[in-house]
């Protein structure tokens, strides 16, 4: 099967608050940052990734990563890939990420991600509701890749 990436229009909103509710993420807000999201889709139009970059004052916060069971390694790490070219094409300066899964850190690691102590997370990231949801939960590890 063929895989490609593009950057979300207006016209994918509703597709894409709808694939990401199926997995159990909340949409909310994605109308007004569709520009920022990266979605990947099969040779038959069909979305089979999405992963966005939402800008909190400079910086970027990844958000709403949802791939479906067919997606490679090497299909994520393309997804990533394209949206932290995003976020610089965009003038953000660091990519954060909130994670609870061991095993997703490993491979956050090998692509340039860093863990950071909640004491070093910027002030304004603790202004957005989607990043301080995602520390409440269990195990919550915080990353940034800058360059």
């Amino acid at each position: 099967m063929f895989y490609q990436l593009r950057i979300a229009e207006e016209k994918d909103v509703q597709a894409l608050k709808s694939f990401i509710e199926k997995a159990g993420l909340s949409s909310d807000g994605i109308e007004s940052i569709v520009e920022y999201f990266v979605v990947m889709e099969s040779d038959v139009d069909a979305m089979v990734a999405s992963l966005g970059i939402e800008p909190v004052n400079g910086d970027g916060l990844l958000r709403s990563l949802v791939v479906s069971e067919n997606i490679n390694q090497a299909h994520l790490l393309s997804l990533f890939e394209s949206v932290h070219a995003l976020g610089k094409e965009k003038g953000l300066i660091g990519s954060y990420l909130v994670t609870n899964k061991k095993n997703s850190i490993e491979f956050l690691q090998l692509i340039g991600f860093q863990s950071i102590d909640h004491e070093e997370i910027p002030e304004h990231l603790l202004t957005s509701a989607h990043f301080k949801e995602s520390l409440e939960k269990e195990q919550a590890v915080v990353m940034v890749k800058t360059s």
